[in-house]
């Protein structure tokens, strides 16, 4: 049983959740991103103390995925399963933690959007409502 190889297991999982919950966090956080360097500094100096201190929470992701890359890549060719599992743990743990705020804010847009009604946006009445 020396040579057994972990399993890939816990590599897997955590590439999977990276790639499912990164579809929406990376391109949110990159919007976000995007629209504070827009802003420039007159942006930022309208924004009040509370709004400034979701700023980080907004762009994490871009920060976490590397991290997540690194702990993939060490979970792959663990020492032992059970350190497998911990770091695979630890990036799950740190990709939706990170991705959360970015993933909430862009889903209750599309969904506020969605429950809009249709075809014509805001304010249209379908035919024959009156």
């Amino acid at each position: 049983m020396e040579n057994a190889q972990p399993s890939r297991l816990p590599a897997r999982l955590l590439i999977f959740v990276m790639c499912l919950v990164g579809l929406c966090a990376l391109p949110s956080a990159v919007m976000f991103l995007g629209m504070g360097i827009a802003g420039g500094m007159a942006g930022l100096s309208n924004l009040t103390v509370e709004q400034l201190g979701t700023v980080p929470l907004l762009v994490a992701p871009l920060f976490a995925y590397p991290v997540g890359v690194w702990l993939w890549l060490r979970a792959r060719r663990p020492r032992s399963a059970g350190r497998a599992w911990l770091l695979a743990a630890l990036g799950i743990v740190l990709i939706t933690g990170t991705s959360f705020v970015p993933v909430t804010i862009v889903g209750a847009a599309l969904v506020e959007e969605w429950q809009e009604t249709q075809p014509g946006g805001r304010g249209y009445e379908p035919p024959g409502v009156r």
